[in-house]
């Protein structure tokens, strides 16, 4: 292992201005047809952004998908299917997305169309524009990167292990590449990337 790396680790935090689409669904059926159109950046807000910001729903459902269904169609089917699909799992949204529709479909093609949501209940589809930025820590040796991650805020933290495996297309994260890159500690990399995050 490299004691001092050529080109340090520079820590991130993300802020997120969220918008509405305009697109709603009230119905199962009307959710299938809307995951498949809104942007990438929807998708991302509903799945990730719902985990980063809402962590204790997260804890009950990985996504607002997962939860509208439960909470409003009350289709616990198809709610507890997309409760267990962990989007870190996935290397894209794209690959996110089709799973996604492949459960929803799968439900569909079982029991049909179920009860519409109440009036004022629809799912609103909205999503984020992340601005990226420094937070003005950086780190060379293995200690202080232990000093960075004991200071980081929990955004920071979010960006770097969960955010990272879209932005690099792996089931992996920035902590794991610089010290395999950069501090050649493949096998501690490796251990980062089996934490239960």
């Amino acid at each position: 292992m490299r004691q001092v790396a050529q080109e340090p680790f520079v820590f991130y935090t993300t802020a997120h201005i969220v918008e509405l689409t305009g697109r709603t669904a009230r119905t199962l059926a009307e959710l299938r047809d809307g995951i498949r159109e809104v942007t990438g950046s929807s998708i991302f807000h509903h799945t990730f952004g719902a985990q980063r910001d809402r962590p204790f729903a997260a804890l009950r459902y990985t996504s607002d998908f997962a939860r509208w269904t439960a909470e409003v169609l009350q289709d616990w089917p198809v709610a507890e299917r997309l409760a267990f699909m962990d989007p870190t799992e996935f290397p894209s949204i794209r690959e996110l997305r089709e799973r996604i529709l492949q459960v929803i479909d799968e439900r569909l093609a079982e029991e049909g169309e179920t009860a519409p949501a109440p009036p004022g209940r629809e799912f609103h589809f909205t999503q984020s524009i992340s601005l990226i930025y420094p937070v003005g820590q950086s780190a060379r040796t293995l200690p202080e990167l232990r000093e960075g991650i004991r200071r980081a805020s929990a955004r920071t933290l979010f960006f770097h292990l969960m955010e990272a495996r879209l932005r690099i297309g792996r089931c992996t994260n920035d902590l794991s590449c610089w010290l395999t890159d950069s501090l050649y500690a493949p096998d501690l990399a490796g251990r980062l990337d089996h934490l239960d995050l």
